[in-house]
């Protein structure tokens, strides 16, 4: 099953400006094999941070997301600040075994 993912395109604009990453690229997270799932509230919406390893880059990204019938709308896409990344290599180490 494909999962639409939709956005923002003033929103798109800057991310990319600001963090020189696509949402177009945000799948790399979202469908990764390894990510972890951290639920979010702002502004009253119950959103959805993800974390990945993304191999492409060589580091941790973090994908912002409201989960919605429509599809899913991407709300942000940064690499992993520090602590981010040590709470994700944590839950890897706990979670990341194939058994």
């Amino acid at each position: 099953m494909h999962t639409y993912y939709f956005w923002d395109n003033a929103k798109r604009q800057s991310n990319l400006e600001k963090h020189g990453l696509d949402f177009i690229d945000a799948d790399l997270v979202l469908e990764n094999r390894y990510r972890l799932d951290v639920p979010s509230e702002r502004n009253g919406e119950a959103r959805i941070q993800s974390f990945a390893y993304v191999f492409e880059v060589l580091t941790v990204l973090t994908v912002v997301f409201l989960p919605g019938e429509q599809g899913v709308r991407i709300i942000s896409f940064r690499r992993a600040n520090r602590t981010e990344k040590e709470v994700y290599y944590a839950w890897l180490q706990d979670n990341g075994d194939d058994g």
